[in-house]
């Protein structure tokens, strides 16, 4: 079974409130749990180092900026990450570009030169079938792969329910698989 949680972002209500009360700590555990799989995202999304940290920077001052209205009843990920693809959005009507997935979102593992090879080769077919997805799809797959939350976190992100992602995403993968399978013929 798929790790339901695989990157949880350790920030409880707790943390939130202590943030809030002025304390600087819990700002910097705050940014520590949850700053690399914004950057991820981001670069996945932008396809450049420059621009994902400035965005990276950018959704952490709005964070600051809007911590007073977090209702602790949502998910604390969902909310960042919300505030994430607002920065996002926005850096994309400024620059008048699309994000695409970038190939960090397979990250194969080292090993013999034919090995690499036949990886390179797959990454490179799986990379062209990403492009055929639609933006919704891709950002599924976005989501639960290169910053790896979770079906509710996503749910709660995308404003649907966590069964109808949990379902969409079999289904990218599904045919995603069945494509790659096709293409080995």
């Amino acid at each position: 079974m798929e790790n339901e949680n695989p990157g949880r972002l350790d920030v409880d209500s707790k943390m939130v409130q202590r943030a809030l009360e002025g304390d600087r700590s819990a700002l910097a555990h705050m940014y520590d749990a949850c700053a690399k799989p914004i950057y991820r995202y981001h670069l996945s999304r932008v396809g450049n180092a420059t621009d994902a940290e400035d965005l990276t920077a950018q959704t952490f001052l709005a964070v600051i900026e809007s911590l007073r209205r977090y209702q602790h009843r949502d998910n604390f990920t969902a909310w960042i990450f919300q505030i994430a693809r607002n920065k996002l959005m926005d850096h994309f009507r400024r620059n008048h570009a699309h994000g695409e997935i970038n190939e960090s979102v397979v990250d194969p593992a080292q090993g013999d030169v034919l090995d690499a090879l036949v990886r390179d080769e797959s990454r490179s077919r799986l990379k062209s079938l990403l492009h055929l997805l639609n933006e919704d799809e891709r950002e599924l797959i976005r989501l639960r792969y290169t910053v790896e939350l979770s079906f509710v976190e996503i749910a709660q992100l995308l404003g649907r329910k966590e069964d109808a992602v949990r379902k969409a995403t079999r289904r990218i993968l599904d045919r995603l698989s069945i494509q790659m399978e096709a293409q080995n013929v």
